[in-house]
């Protein structure tokens, strides 16, 4: 049960029906990481009902620059990041059903979370992931917010939201995916081992990892979660897709419509289990990308 007044100056902005569609609402929170900590944090301010979050990861040290919820006694390594958002989220509302799911993103667990929420937040760093939750929540037509924080070159900084929701375009027809990174995604196994030994590069390193910054998460997560609120308590949502330049402190409204033909918006929408999402969950115990940002 809501307290009377915790709530009351999110319902000056959006009214106690907005604040019930909240409580009512369970998001599942792919990716435990940077960027998804930042998820966990402000979704349980907001009120929302429950909240699945995925990782199978555990805390490192270089997460510690940017890792909401914790702490500096947080066993490295021992302390799984679903744990850390599981606490985190407690911690602000006991009231909310929280599901730590330590798994891949992509694996049966994963999947399962992602059919019975109502929206879908993609937190992850790897577009192999975001290629397996584009299709997914294309087939059981679930809203997707995908988040993505970028540093593409010295001293360019800042990353884009995606809402996904509907007729107008998925992340594959409308370019945000990396090619190569979901090649690598659905290559088997010694498809990944044979590309390190041509270009000489360790196969732990293909995934690769950059610049992430506290600040930068932070920013990212706000305008996801923004867009949540605006869904889920019924407000018009003008965008779908935001692109934020902190080093020029700006933020870019677009609104983008994919082509008519896209297969995942139009032959594979709202077909359910006949999509076979299970065949990447197959394939990924072969093959386990790195996940959260």
């Amino acid at each position: 049960m809501m307290n009377d007044d915790r709530f009351d100056r999110n319902e000056r902005l959006f009214g106690k029906e907005g604040q019930a569609r909240l409580r009512g609402t369970r998001i599942f929170i792919a990716g435990a990481g940077g960027l998804g900590g930042y998820v966990v944090q402000q979704t349980a301010l907001l009120g929302v009902g429950a909240i699945d979050v995925a990782d199978r990861e555990d805390l490192s040290r270089s997460n510690r620059n940017r890792y909401i919820g914790a702490w500096h006694s947080d066993p490295v390594p021992g302390t799984p990041k679903v744990e850390i958002a599981r606490r985190l989220a407690r911690l602000i509302d006991p009231a909310i059903k929280v599901t730590a799911i330590a798994d891949d993103i992509v694996s049966e667990a994963g999947l399962q979370a992602l059919k019975r929420a109502d929206l879908v937040f993609g937190c992850v760093d790897n577009d192999g992931v975001r290629f397996f939750l584009n299709e997914a929540c294309r087939a059981y037509d679930k809203p997707l917010i995908d988040l993505a924080s970028d540093v593409p070159e010295p001293g360019v900084f800042g990353g884009r939201m995606a809402l996904i929701t509907g007729e107008h375009g998925c992340l594959h027809c409308l370019g945000l995916l990396d090619a190569q990174e979901v090649r690598r995604f659905l290559s088997s196994a010694g498809m990944l081992a044979n590309e390190a030994a041509v270009y000489g590069v360790d196969a732990e390193a293909l995934a690769g990892t950059g610049p992430s910054v506290v600040s930068v998460n932070g920013a990212v997560a706000s305008l996801g979660v923004t867009a949540f609120m605006a869904w889920a308590t019924g407000f018009t949502l003008p965008y779908r897709l935001l692109t934020y330049r902190g080093d020029r402190g700006t933020v870019t409204r677009q609104m983008p419509s994919g082509p008519k033909n896209c297969y995942y918006c139009h032959g594979v929408r709202g077909i359910g289990d006949r999509a076979d999402l299970m065949r990447y969950v197959r394939a990924a115990r072969n093959h386990t990308p790195n996940e959260a940002a």
